[in-house]
């Protein structure tokens, strides 16, 4: 017996026409009609004899039960678990969205997001660097954990086999990458815990990218982010009902910019004044800020020699494109009915300081540093307009996307399911969080580290000899205030100071980080 299969096809989003697959059997025609198949000639009346009319019961009972699986009455229940979507953008710092307060764009894609879902209004990074913070999304645990404590360290983090999607393989998950690795491999190699695998070397480019796909290289023209997203949203179609992983990592908002075409020349009547810490005292600094503001590092033009204006409105463009980008996923979600049975999660490895305090980076434990957007749409649990001031950590994605999936959490990771913040809630969540710095292999630990509650922050310098700081998050949000000396917080300092030890202890961390550090050397500085 022949089975054909009908030759439907269906256009992919901005692409060209390809096989669709058949969601109701093969053989089966548009018309779900498969008596043609089975042998069964129905034309006419047969006689009543026993033996012909037993003989014919039993084909129609066999055809029957093919017909019952070629139209999938008595299969197994379709597989209940939620798709997972993670969109992870560069340096995108927390008050980029105009939801969150943002006056330079307006985001209404991901606006939308915050408002069906999740706004979490306090959440960080563990190490404002690109390739800690993603090998801590990634695995949920800290940098001195994974060993990627720097952008340059080649250690295999994934060695243990327990980062989230090779996990969820493991449990039958469909899983995909798509864009920025960044942590070193050369030739932008398939990683671990994929089936699908698009990347590209380091940094990439923003324009005709030359992409890593399933271990062949091929160019792709036009903006970076854009064919990201192509590639996504074709395999997203391709998975029908099958749960899956997708993460979307994108070069977007990393500078120097490369504006998309359909964004250059967008807010060019906007002004680009200075935050107002860029013209405080640098005397009243610690000496370590003083010092990052004199580095070659950190120079009021990037290194294409764009002015502070051009800089950041190029960064507000490219926050256009990456809003864009996120409304064709919702759209196409929506388009394929999966969107109530998809967890989308858009967050960013680290914020960036566009002048504040004078410094023109991430790596440093103010705000506009450490604190990154975190938006998640789950419209099986999470109700519209959920807003939470719960302190997340990007280590608790791993733990939560696997929970989400109903797989068991690694008693090793250090992150925390999120779940239950906008389920029950949680009492007993975490009342404080522990920063630390990006740091080289030849220097000993982060020169900078900070503990963050929800009103105080407690920084730690500790290049040469130890400094500190502390700020009133609540009346003084740009911490332009350093209140250590104040009689009247000396023992929140000590008790703040105390905690920074504590952590390090639960973190499994060394507690000589307390103490000062040498700097390195002269050639390998370590900051």
């Amino acid at each position: 017996m022949v089975l054909r299969t009908p030759s439907h096809v269906r256009r992919v989003r901005g692409g060209s026409p390809r096989r669709a697959p058949n969601r109701v059997g093969r053989g089966v025609g548009p018309g779900g009609h498969a008596h043609h198949l089975l042998g069964i000639r129905l034309r006419g009346r047969r006689p009543a004899s026993g033996p012909a009319v037993r003989g014919f019961s039993l084909r129609l009972a066999l055809g029957l039960q093919f017909l019952a699986l070629l139209t999938g009455c008595g299969q197994a229940p379709a597989d209940e678990r939620p798709s997972l979507v993670l969109v992870l953008a560069d340096d995108q710092r927390f008050d980029t969205l105009s939801c969150a307060g943002g006056k330079h764009v307006q985001t209404p894609c991901l606006d939308r997001i915050a408002a069906e879902g999740a706004f979490f209004e306090r959440a960080y990074v563990t190490t404002s660097l690109c390739c800690p913070a993603r090998a801590g999304i990634l695995t949920g645990l800290y940098a001195h954990k994974t060993q990627i404590r720097s952008n340059e360290d080649d250690v295999d983090f994934l060695a243990s086999g327990l980062g989230f999607p090779e996990l969820l393989q493991a449990e039958g998950y469909a899983t995909g990458f798509f864009g920025k690795w960044h942590i070193p491999n050369p030739g932008a190699m398939p990683q671990p815990g994929f089936d699908k695998w698009v990347s590209f070397d380091g940094q990439g480019q923003y324009l005709d990218e030359t992409f890593n796909i399933d271990g062949e290289r091929k160019q792709l023209l036009g903006f970076n982010t854009d064919r990201l997203f192509d590639l996504a949203l074709e395999w997203i179609g391709d998975q029908g009902s099958r749960p899956y992983l997708a993460i979307i990592s994108l070069k977007n908002l990393h500078r120097p910019p490369t504006v998309p075409k359909r964004h250059r020349g967008s807010l060019a009547d906007q002004d680009w004044p200075l935050p107002e810490s860029a013209h405080d005292p640098v005397e009243e600094l610690p000496a370590f800020v003083q010092r990052v503001r004199t580095t070659l590092r950190n120079r009021f033009f990037d290194d294409e020699g764009l002015t502070h204006e051009m800089s950041v409105r190029g960064y507000y463009q490219m926050m256009l494109s990456l809003d864009d980008n996120v409304g064709r996923l919702t759209a196409a979600l929506e388009e394929d009915g999966t969107s109530d049975r998809t967890a989308l999660f858009v967050t960013s490895d680290g914020g960036f300081m566009w002048g504040e305090h004078g410094l023109y980076r991430k790596r440093t434990a103010y705000e506009p540093s450490i604190h990154v957007p975190l938006l998640v749409r789950f419209p099986r649990e999470i109700a519209a307009g959920t807003s939470l001031t719960d302190l997340a950590l990007n280590i608790d994605i791993a733990p939560t996307m696997l929970d989400l999936a109903g797989a068991t959490i690694p008693s090793t990771y250090q992150g925390r399911s999120m779940r239950r913040l906008w389920g029950a809630g949680a009492p007993d969540w975490r009342r404080d969080l522990l920063y630390i710095d990006g740091w080289g292999k030849f220097v000993d630990g982060p020169q900078e580290m900070a503990v963050c509650t929800q009103r105080y922050k407690y920084v730690r310098y500790r290049r040469g000899v130890v400094e500190e700081a502390l700020f009133d998050l609540e009346a003084d949000p740009d911490e332009r205030h350093n209140i250590v000396g104040q009689e009247e917080h000396a023992a929140r300092l000590a008790a703040m100071a105390q905690r920074m030890s504590d952590l390090l202890v639960e973190l499994e961390a060394p507690p000589t980080w307390m103490e000062a550090v040498e700097p390195g050397s002269a050639e390998h500085p370590g900051r």
